[in-house]
């Protein structure tokens, strides 16, 4: 695939009542309904929310921003800007002109803050915990871990007629009751 092809992001800054809505994990379907597009429409809060023992944890990788994936019109991002409280502004550059042109990102730089989201949480995974399996030949199931060592965690698949306990990469485990990292 040629790199000008691949996807792009959008960077938006938000406000505190942008980052206070990231933390209770409504942010993206409150800039899904400001934006107008439906529920598979890529965006990402470089955070992850989940609890653990009765508490809420979140684990931040960069506060106060979100990615939206380019590919609608520029006055959409920037009309966030007026009428959505929780955007301080869209990152954007001004030409000699005075024609704002939005910032992106590419998507490399996106997959790698999901990369190391996912190695923080790998090391907040604890024995017994119930986790989503994100990668690898178990992509989708959801497990109980029964042990942790080193890089990798032992977990339980309960499936309809089998159990089957196998070593999972930490990496490819996200609990299973996480809230709002990409929807």
């Amino acid at each position: 695939m040629d790199k000008r092809d691949e996807r792009t992001w959008v960077v938006i800054e938000l406000s505190r009542a942008g980052e206070q809505h990231a933390e209770a994990g409504l942010l993206v379907p409150s800039l899904r309904e400001a934006l107008s597009v439906g529920p598979d429409y890529p965006i990402f809060v470089p955070s992850v929310i989940f609890e653990r023992d009765g508490n809420r944890t979140t684990i931040h990788l960069m506060e106060g921003y979100v990615f939206v994936a380019a590919g609608l019109t520029e006055t959409a991002y920037f009309n966030l800007e007026r009428s959505c409280s929780y955007v301080r502004q869209v990152l954007s550059i001004d030409s000699p002109s005075g024609i704002r042109t939005l910032s992106t990102i590419p998507d490399s730089a996106v997959r790698e803050m999901r990369r190391q989201l996912q190695e923080h949480v790998a090391t907040d995974l604890e024995v017994g915990m119930q986790v989503l399996v994100t990668q690898g030949l178990y992509e989708g199931l959801e497990a109980e871990i029964k042990a942790i060592e080193g890089d990798q965690a032992t977990v339980l698949f309960v499936l309809r007629s089998i159990e089957i306990i196998d070593a999972v990469p930490k990496v490819f485990l996200d609990p299973l009751d996480r809230e709002g990292a990409e929807a």
